[in-house]
């Protein structure tokens, strides 16, 4: 299940309300397991979405609902994560 998340969160653009009923689950559980791959270092999680047009806003998990208002939570793969979505490595700064 965990790759599963972890290949959703690689492809973006996702509520947790719709994540949580595409992968089966409810909402409450996908919250438990999304906290657990934090815990493991698997996803990375920051507060609130960027106003729309954000460098950063690319990697928004449409916490905004696509509006660009604040609010929500947003996650992003770590490297780990990214191993276990199989997900290309990202290259390093200056490369």
């Amino acid at each position: 299940m965990m790759r599963a998340i972890a290949r959703r969160i690689s492809e973006g653009g996702f509520v947790l309300p719709a994540l949580a009923a595409e992968l089966n689950l409810q909402q409450e559980a996908l919250a438990e397991r999304l906290f657990m791959m934090e815990r493991l270092g698997f996803v990375e999680r920051s507060g609130g979405c960027e106003p729309a047009g954000a460098p950063s806003c690319r990697h928004c998990a449409g916490c905004c609902g696509g509006t660009g208002l604040p609010g929500g939570v947003r996650y992003t793969l770590t490297e780990k994560g990214r191993r276990l979505a199989g997900v290309p490595p990202t290259k390093p700064k200056g490369d």
